[in-house]
């Protein structure tokens, strides 16, 4: 059997492969956030699962102190050298975001394209334990794309597909979601990406098993934990379209707690 590298422990590829994201419009949107929401002088923005940190220079840029936690070596050694290239003391953390810890609680959470690594209910429930006891009281966490509002429109058969070309190199990209156990409410997200650069070829894939969150469960659960606010869910990394029975199509959508 052949197995492929990993895509994860390519920080470089990866990073390109999603570098379609508008982020200084992301962080537009974290700043707005902050001022109409937040509760607390907003200082330290601490992103889980951070990859290759591609938050890091932009909400650097705006002032705020950069805070990374992956599980995977090779994301954090990318992001600890793009920080140091910049100037720029950021912190890292190699944890799992199901349970982890920080020295100091920080003022703003993020998890940015659906990268909410938890496949069981118990899992769910010490990521947010965890989340509320590294965030302080009237701080903010965002989940990107962490909800599954269209899940007969996130679940095809058919996998989404796009290419990346910057000088010579090529990348193809595709990802698939297929659930398997659906009592269980889990899917495999698989993500292949292949490079070309110059005369380099390679061959990446992931496969990652998460457990899918509908919006009304997280509202019970975020009730019943006792811990957040729930402040609103909005389409297409906008406050200018607060998700609605009118809404038609759902496309990143971004969803708001405050710490209690």
């Amino acid at each position: 059997m052949n197995i492929k590298p990993n895509c994860y422990d390519y920080p470089r590829y990866y990073e390109l492969a999603f570098a379609f994201r508008d982020l200084a419009h992301e962080v537009d949107v974290i700043q707005q956030t902050i001022q109409q929401f937040a509760r607390v002088d907003t200082h330290t923005v601490l992103t889980l699962a951070c990859g290759p940190s591609p938050h890091l220079l932009e909400l650097s840029a705006r002032g705020l102190q950069f805070v990374g936690l992956d599980i995977n070596p090779a994301m954090l050694a990318y992001s600890k050298a793009k920080a140091q290239q910049a100037g720029i003391a950021a912190k890292f953390y190699q944890q799992s975001m199901t349970a982890f810890q920080l020295e100091q609680p920080v003022d703003y959470i993020l998890i940015a394209l659906g990268d909410l690594y938890v496949q069981s209910n118990e899992e769910l429930d010490s990521h947010l334990s965890s989340v509320a006891a590294a965030l302080r009281p009237g701080g903010l966490f965002l989940l990107d794309w962490c909800i599954q509002f269209e899940p007969a429109n996130m679940f095809k058969s058919e996998a989404e597909m796009w290419e990346v070309k910057q000088g010579d190199l090529h990348l193809k990209c595709q990802v698939r979601m297929q659930p398997f156990d659906h009592p269980n409410q889990l899917f495999e997200e698989q993500l292949a990406i292949e490079v070309q650069e110059g005369e380099q070829c390679l061959s990446l894939a992931s496969h990652s098993v998460k457990r899918a969150i509908y919006p009304q469960e997280f509202l019970q659960l975020i009730k019943m934990m006792q811990q957040f606010e729930f402040i609103g869910w909005w389409n297409n990394w906008t406050l200018d379209e607060p998700l609605t029975r009118q809404t038609q199509t759902i496309f990143r959508p971004i969803t708001l707690l405050r710490k209690r």
